[in-house]
């Protein structure tokens, strides 16, 4: 899904401009962290982009009542399968970059 992408000059103690701020980032940011310290307690690396996938669809359906939340990420599910050997597989270094990068 498209976003339209604005930005805001802080440089020049511009905070909001219309719809431009910068408190949905921040807003993001403390979802992931309360979900670091009181779901998962440690994000391996190796697996960092799916946490921060799986907190930027949680921020971006926030607004939807429960039970539009649960028939999404039902939805979202079908025709999906992770094995558990897929999930712990070493398919890369322990830090997460892809083989070869730096």
């Amino acid at each position: 899904m498209p976003f339209d992408h604005e930005s805001v000059n802080h440089s020049v103690k511009e905070c909001v401009r219309e719809q431009a701020h910068a408190n949905g980032m921040e807003s993001h940011w403390a979802m992931m962290k309360r979900g670091h310290e009181g779901i998962y307690h440690k994000m391996s690396p190796k697996h960092l982009d799916r946490y921060v996938q799986e907190f930027a669809g949680r921020h971006n359906i926030r607004n939807q009542d429960t039970i539009d939340q649960m028939k999404g990420t039902v939805a979202g599910m079908v025709g999906k399968r992770l094995l558990h050997r897929e999930l712990v597989a070493d398919n890369g270094p322990s830090n997460g970059l892809a083989p070869g990068a730096r």
